[in-house]
């Protein structure tokens, strides 16, 4: 009798200390939705330093230059026109010179000529001779031109250059016969300082800003790396030119770029477009897109663990003490909490958690906590008890994740991104004003976040 007792007691203590042991739950992930590609204009502002260009017509256009008029009736002219250095200076939508210089005249009056002893006409009455910056200081004068400037959808400019003003400082006296020829002498002269015009155009042709284009436009394609997060691509579209501004001996305009950013945590492959003609310029809508951040499950555990490991409960003179707790995959829609346990009972069970963003306390909270199915089996042969040890509820009260130090770093690893030199005379600038949480996806390692982020971002030739 005694050995039977002795038997079914030992039997007894055998079973209360056997560990519970559960089945891991089967991962189940349901595949999540894409990132819908968003729109976004972001700016590229240029400036150019007009100085080399601005040396180069300087250099071309003839420092020193004669020219003529010859008739046979009336008032013939010749000159010679010394020029001082060209002063270029932007202002708005237009770059001006102004120059000045010194000339000299020669002038011939005949009041009637006849044809029929010389075809090209020969005077009845004697020519009367002027000359004025002849044989004594030449005579000063000033110039102003204005050259308004457009860029074609080809990358080319057009520009429309005028002469706006001759004037003589000094002017002579040229009357001739009781005529006074000055102002057809200045509207000759005009005329012939036109050619001026056609030179500055040429020289605003020779400015190349299509290779600044097709630079910028490379770059752009290629995926930036946020450490720690992933790859952004920008995927630009179209661009657009703004109006120029000329501001002294530079000119600054925008670049406005339509661009689809989108977040890969692979470095993307990506196949390079080719430079699409200018279009109408657009306003500035900042920089919007949408990106998955990778939590991975390890990084959840460790947060979870400092939560929960070593918590101890009591149900009914029993003790349970958590000595771990992580992320082991999902099902159900929910994630995996395998818990390790000790004290009256030892063991692992499996918890299912919901976790879903509060935003107005910026916290990721675990909810709706159950036990998982085959756990609730095995509990109820062995340890039914368990059912009231309100494990779930604890899970709930403490498993609340404040996701503002996650975000702030990824604002700051973003924003370094995003202000650094991609190539020589070439920078991005940006900044990051907003990311903003909007849902949770689970897979069988990571949860993924999908986030909004808004901010600006330019691009900063040198």
């Amino acid at each position: 009798m005694k050995t039977i007792l002795y038997t079914l007691l030992i039997g007894c203590f055998l079973t209360s200390c056997k560990a519970i042991e559960t089945a891991v739950p089967e991962n189940f992930v349901e595949p999540y939705p894409a990132l819908n590609s968003e729109v976004s204009a972001i700016t590229i502002p240029v400036e150019i330093d007009l100085s080399s260009y601005l040396k180069a017509a300087e250099k071309e256009i003839p420092k020193s230059y004669s020219g003529k008029n010859e008739q046979c009736e009336g008032v013939s002219t010749a000159y010679s026109i010394k020029r001082d250095e060209i002063k270029f200076s932007g202002s708005g939508n237009k770059i001006g010179y102004e120059l000045g210089g010194q000339l000299k005249l020669k002038i011939n009056y005949c009041p009637k000529c006849q044809t029929l002893t010389d075809e090209k006409g020969a005077c009845i009455i004697p020519r009367v001779f002027v000359s004025c910056g002849e044989n004594e200081p030449m005579r000063k004068f000033s110039l102003k031109y204005s050259t308004a400037v457009k860029v074609n959808s080809d990358y080319t400019f057009k520009t429309t250059t005028n002469l706006q003003k001759f004037e003589l400082l000094d002017p002579c006296e040229l009357t001739v016969a009781n005529i006074d020829v000055t102002t057809d002498v200045e509207k000759e002269i005009t005329k012939q300082l036109k050619v001026l015009e056609r030179e500055i155009d040429k020289q605003f042709s020779a400015i190349d800003i299509k290779s600044t284009a097709k630079e910028s436009w490379k770059l752009l394609q290629e995926p930036t790396e946020i450490p720690g997060y992933g790859y952004l691509s920008l995927a630009p579209s179209s661009l657009a030119i703004s109006e120029l501004k000329f501001s002294g001996k530079k000119a600054s305009f925008n670049f406005n770029i339509d661009v689809s950013p989108s977040f890969t945590t692979e470095k993307p492959q990506l196949i390079p477009s080719a430079l699409p003609d200018l279009s109408k310029s657009k306003a500035d809508n900042g920089l919007n897109f949408g990106l998955d951040v990778i939590l991975s499950y390890d990084s959840l555990s460790n947060f979870i663990r400092s939560s929960f490991k070593g918590e101890v409960f009591e149900i009914k003179r029993k003790k349970i003490i958590i000595d771990d707790i992580a992320v082991s995959g999902s099902a159900d829609n929910r994630i995996i909490l395998k818990t390790q346990f000790s004290g009256s009972k030892r063991g692992v069970i499996y918890l299912l958690a919901t976790p879903v963003l509060n935003d107005s306390l910026k916290q990721i909270e675990l909810t709706n906590v159950d036990f998982d199915v085959k756990t609730k089996s095995v509990l109820l042969k062995s340890a039914k008890w368990f059912f009231n040890s309100k494990i779930n509820q604890l899970v709930e009260e403490q498993g609340k994740f404040n996701y503002t130090p996650m975000i702030d770093d990824m604002k700051k690893e973003i924003n370094t991104s995003l202000n650094q030199p991609l190539t020589d005379g070439v920078a991005m600038s940006g900044r990051i004003a907003s990311i903003s949480l909007n849902k949770i996806y689970y897979t069988s390692t990571h949860l993924v976040l999908r986030t909004q982020i808004g901010g600006n971002l330019k691009l900063i030739l040198e």
